[in-house]
């Protein structure tokens, strides 16, 4: 494979980038850290709309990409929340509004659950992001693309600095390692 072509962002590239998200207000919702975030291109680790918009790209190219809620979160459904004790979630849980949990369906797969409200004892959930409904309006820059390991290939997401770690003795991937 050429340099110019490791150089693109497309599927099976490991893409890092620099970040700033607003809401369409100008109010700050988001930013990558002190280090670019990394992401798999293809693996879904991104919002569609955001993907799209990156997909052709080259390293050092700046764009503002504004993401319907149909390509970012979803848009607002009229899912109520549900009422869970607080006695279920672990007792060191940082249990607030806006905290992400996972917890298990019937199918024994995770689902993530947002915090909507505490009171009390009493703390409400929903399986649907905050930033549903919300148009999602991204600055970002392109810092960095290489090509995904097979590893990060079969796994679906990036290893190592900037990317996902993972896993400990709470592997649920049942392919019997401890080392993706």
């Amino acid at each position: 494979m050429s340099d110019a072509a490791s150089e693109v962002v497309g599927d099976g590239k490991v893409v890092s980038i620099e970040y700033v998200l607003t809401d369409p207000s100008g109010e700050e919702l988001d930013r990558s850290g002190e280090a670019p975030m990394a992401y798999l291109h293809g693996g879904h680790g991104i919002v569609p709309g955001l993907e799209e918009a990156l997909h052709g790209k080259t390293v050092g190219e700046s764009l503002r990409v504004e993401v319907p809620p149909g390509k970012g979160y979803g848009e607002k459904g009229k899912v109520k929340p549900q009422r869970v004790l607080r006695s279920h979630f672990p007792p060191d849980a940082p249990v607030e509004k806006g905290a992400q949990f996972l917890m298990r369906g019937e199918d024994g797969r995770p689902i993530p659950i947002w915090i909507t409200k505490v009171m009390g004892r009493e703390v409400y959930v929903s399986p649907e992001h905050p930033l549903a409904g919300v148009t999602l309006c991204f600055d970002v820059t392109v810092k960095a693309i290489r090509d995904a390991t097979d590893e990060e290939r079969a796994h679906g997401h990036v290893h190592g600095p900037g990317g996902h770690h993972h896993h400990d003795d709470d592997d649920d991937d049942d392919d019997g390692d401890d080392d993706d």
